[in-house]
């Protein structure tokens, strides 16, 4: 019966060491679990955030010849990317969906489309409130496409990536 605690005793040493466990010295006192704790603490901080919302919009703009009405959703997504100190980069990923566009005065048929990824930094001192103009294109029913920025869209970011807020406006 010894030989068998023994060797149990080995095998579980030896387990022990290939898998690189130890128990510190200092187990089971506050101040050593404190460090663990604020690592942890500091990296679930700086994971990436995500949100996606979809904000619909309608207004006048100006097209090539004449004012366009358009009326639409824009899908927009956000994936901030903190550093590890604080601050950070967000994605703001906007898109038109459903969108309808027409003259004013010929009541002709004009196409708003596109998408457009911006990226905007963000502070590690404070909330920071981020506006990107996205880039899309009116198409008028002859003539070129033209590049227009209708829409301002507002991302409200924390200084560790939380997204607390986001809006779009025409105009």
């Amino acid at each position: 019966m010894s030989r068998t605690a023994l060797r149990l005793a080995r095998k579980a040493g030896l387990l022990t060491a290939a898998l690189g466990l130890t128990v510190p010295a200092t187990a089971g006192t506050a101040a050593a679990a404190e460090p663990a704790r604020t690592a942890r603490t500091a990296a679930a901080a700086a994971l990436p955030q995500f949100s996606s919302v979809s904000r619909l919009f309608e207004g006048d703009i100006a097209g090539p010849a004449e004012s366009v009405h358009v009326k639409g959703t824009l899908d927009i997504s956000v994936i901030t990317l903190p550093g590890a100190a604080g601050g950070g980069t967000a994605q703001i990923i906007s898109s038109l969906d459903d969108t309808t566009s027409t003259g004013l005065a010929s009541h002709a048929t004009y196409y708003l489309v596109g998408a457009q990824r911006n990226n905007a930094p963000f502070s590690a001192a404070a909330t920071t409130t981020l506006n990107v103009k996205p880039t899309f294109l009116l198409v008028p029913p002859t003539g070129a496409p033209r590049r227009v920025q209708p829409l301002t869209v507002t991302v409200v970011v924390t200084s560790t990536g939380v997204i607390s807020g986001i809006t779009a406006v025409l105009g």
